[in-house]
């Protein structure tokens, strides 16, 4: 069995590939001297300096994959520092399209002239009118993966790369290239054990949480290491802040310890992934109005702000610090009118701050602005929705990627008016 074997063995054993396979279906070749963007040691770069928040031109020196950093010169200056891998780019023009721009400052010994702020997604500026008037923005599909049943998690790389959770009967971890195709099996330092989710990393990689714990992999999906944070109980959704912090929703439910969260209780935990510790709690108690229906499931980060999907109570959770306080806002309830959900199940957000958010048995997503008022449905083509509910962006080539539940299928749409 392929998907049990190291990644060591695979390549040092040829023959453990099945005839007529190719070697990268089941294991992607390894990249230990590589970061997210493909940079490796000796290239040049643009890379932030933390001691001032500035972008500088570098030279790539070292690259340590398991602690998420790279050893750089700063070639107009001399010095040498480390640099997390996520705040490195072959050029400025990289920078402006990973970040947000509003702090932004650049040395000016590095290259900037002709280059402009990339297009953002805007979900509202791809709104049309249908023939009744109606508001809504077409999705048509460019790609399906079939026999998904099961799918927990996914979510789309810097690369583009996107990665599966199955957690039913099969319990496995996978990697699709925007095509479509499978491009390799995940294996971690152990066997998932009912996998709940996956997120992207900013040095480009990934996590998979599962029963057991949190696993950390590169872009090309090699084990890298397992977090132990003792503080956990029965987590659910994965999210990564600005800090490079992961967050996690964690409940104390029956036969939980509860060394952290009160029983019967949910809070939201951000994890130093270098320390492997819990270095802040959000205790929800004081923002779910019916703790006995509500049922937290799925976290998204969008700059400063963190968005909670609470499937029982059929509302989201907006997370957030003001005049350095925590404030909470809540949207949403049930019902199968507009801004009304049944199953609410996941939300994405835009670089401008509006929303998808997957209305699972209403059948629908809705799009909702960063001012929390309803814009339209997105419509999607040839075939319509059934259950949608975890998705994700694909930022560089604007596209949803929505799994839809009841056809247990994975499907990537391009979003926009169609001719």
């Amino acid at each position: 069995n392929t998907e049990q074997l190291p990644v060591e063995e695979l390549i040092r054993r040829q023959e453990l590939i099945p005839q007529g396979e190719k070697t990268d279906v089941h294991v992607k070749s390894p990249a230990p001297h590589q970061d997210g963007e493909g940079l490796g040691e000796g290239n040049h770069c643009v890379a932030l300096w933390a001691e001032d928040n500035i972008w500088y031109n570098a030279k790539i020196l070292k690259i340590d994959q398991k602690a998420g950093k790279a050893e750089v010169e700063f070639t107009d200056y001399g010095n040498i520092d480390k640099v997390v891998l996520g705040n490195m780019y072959r050029t400025w023009s990289g920078v402006l399209s990973r970040s947000g721009v509003e702090d932004i400052t650049v040395d000016p010994h590095v290259q900037t002239s002709n280059v402009g702020k990339p297009d953002s997604t805007s979900l509202l500026s791809l709104i049309s009118t249908d023939q009744q008037g109606k508001k809504i923005l077409t999705a048509v599909a460019v790609n399906t993966i079939p026999d998904m049943e099961g799918m927990v998690g996914l979510a789309v790389l810097l690369n583009g790369t996107l990665v599966t959770v199955v957690e039913e009967k099969e319990n496995i971890v996978k990697m699709w290239n925007r095509e479509g195709d499978c491009c390799g099996v995940v294996v971690g330092g152990r066997k998932f054990r009912q996998p709940a989710d996956v997120v992207s990393l900013s040095c480009g990689g990934f996590a998979v949480m599962d029963k057991e714990g949190i696993m950390m992999f590169n872009v090309e999906g090699e084990f890298i290491k397992e977090l132990v944070v003792d503080k956990l109980d029965t987590t659910f959704g994965m999210a990564v802040d600005c800090l490079g912090r992961l967050l996690t929703i964690n409940r104390c439910l029956e036969g939980d310890e509860g060394k952290l969260t009160m029983k019967g209780h949910t809070d939201i935990l951000y994890i130093d992934v270098e320390k492997e510790r819990v270095v802040k709690r959000v205790e929800m108690i004081d923002i779910i109005s019916e703790r006995g229906t509500s049922d937290c499931r799925a976290l998204t980060m969008h700059r400063d702000k963190l968005y909670v999907v609470d499937t029982g109570l059929d509302c989201i959770y907006t997370l957030f610090e003001e005049d350095g306080e925590d404030q909470a806002e809540v949207f949403g309830t049930p019902g199968r009118q507009e801004t009304q959900f049944s199953g609410v199940s996941a939300v994405v957000v835009d670089d401008e701050g509006s929303m998808v958010i997957s209305d699972t048995r209403n059948n629908r997503l809705q799009l909702i602005s960063s001012e929390w008022d309803f814009e339209g449905f997105v419509k999607v083509l040839p075939r319509p929705l059934f259950r949608p509910s975890t998705m994700c962006l694909d930022r560089d080539v604007g596209q949803l990627v929505v799994y839809n539940q009841g056809h247990h299928e994975v499907v990537r749409y391009s979003m926009g008016s169609r001719d």
